[in-house]
């Protein structure tokens, strides 16, 4: 979704044609890692020419390939937050898991490379601080009688246990369905929500 006045992407804050461009990247990934490529032998210029971009291009949105992995990664999570929070303004979750299990669910292939990265752990801090952020806004709407502490306590557990359900996951080969993953972190929340 867009701005039609300024041509900025309101969901990355970017103009359209950074926001093209680090789509192809994020598409490119998402054929590289399909194709069960080892994503440490993987070269800048490798997702470069998959994406049809220059390394030029490339280095104009990313430092690095690892700062492309980790803020790829993070930026989906908050391009799915604020597409279901357009969506379901009323909603009652308070991530929206059930879309992230089902991407990742989707991109096996990418994942299960990924999680054999050097990059895999980083990747893994930095969601969870996004989702501690957004686990935080939406209790703030869900919970307003929970102080500040309460909510960012709720927060850093609730982000905790999404990203450990999701490592677990991913570090088991993904044998459980997306559904089922859901599944589990639904009871889980219910529990904070319902006994604090």
């Amino acid at each position: 979704m867009s701005d039609s006045k300024t041509g900025t992407d309101l969901f990355t804050g970017i103009d359209r044609r950074a926001a093209r461009t680090r789509r192809l990247l994020a598409e490119a990934m998402f054929s590289l890692g399909a194709k069960d490529a080892d994503i440490d032998a993987l070269e800048v210029s490798d997702i470069a020419e998959e994406a049809g971009v220059s390394r030029s291009t490339f280095y104009q949105h990313f430092a690095s390939k690892d700062d492309f992995l980790v803020r790829s990664f993070v930026d989906m999570i908050a391009r799915t937050e604020a597409a279901y929070a357009e969506r379901y303004p009323d909603r009652t979750d308070v991530l929206p898991s059930r879309a992230l299990f089902t991407h990742i669910g989707d991109a096996r292939g990418l994942s299960a490379a990924m999680t054999r990265s050097t990059v895999y752990a980083r990747q893994m801090r930095a969601a969870e601080l996004k989702l501690r952020e957004i686990a935080e806004a939406n209790l703030e709407r869900r919970r307003p009688d929970w102080s500040p502490v309460q909510r960012q306590e709720a927060a850093v557990f609730i982000a905790g246990g999404f990203i450990a359900l999701l490592k677990w996951w991913r570090e088991g080969g993904h044998k459980h369905t997306p559904q089922r993953m859901q599944e589990a972190f639904e009871q889980l929340v219910g529990r904070v929500l319902i006994e604090t």
